[in-house]
């Protein structure tokens, strides 16, 4: 993935990615558009249950922000909800925004 991430709050690396991992294998099933993907968890919002995901696919990697339910179980469409970027600067966009709204009114 090259450099560092540099993260802004709420978003923070993840404690445990291969649970988080297992967690995502344990919520989607065959209609979901990351069934039978490789996902690897990059950053977790601490405020909230979303994941963002590497997918890794044959030609170039995509991200996909995944809002887990934490079920521990197979959940149905359209659950867990999930946003796609194609690259990670479309993601970094969404997350100053977010941090924007995350702080606003801190200070």
């Amino acid at each position: 993935m090259g450099p560092k991430l540099e993260l802004l709050t709420p978003w923070e690396q993840p404690y445990s990615p291969s649970g988080i991992q297992a967690e995502l294998l344990k919520e989607i099933g065959p209609e979901h558009p990351l069934y039978e993907k490789a996902a690897i968890a990059v950053a977790v919002a601490r405020d909230r249950d979303d994941v963002l995901f590497r997918i890794e696919g044959p030609d170039s990697s995509r991200y996909a922000v995944v809002h887990l339910t934490w079920s521990q179980h197979r959940e149905p469409q359209p659950w867990p909800e999930t946003q796609f970027f194609d690259t990670l600067d479309q993601w970094i966009d969404f997350m100053k925004a977010d941090h924007a709204d995350y702080t606003y009114g801190e200070g």
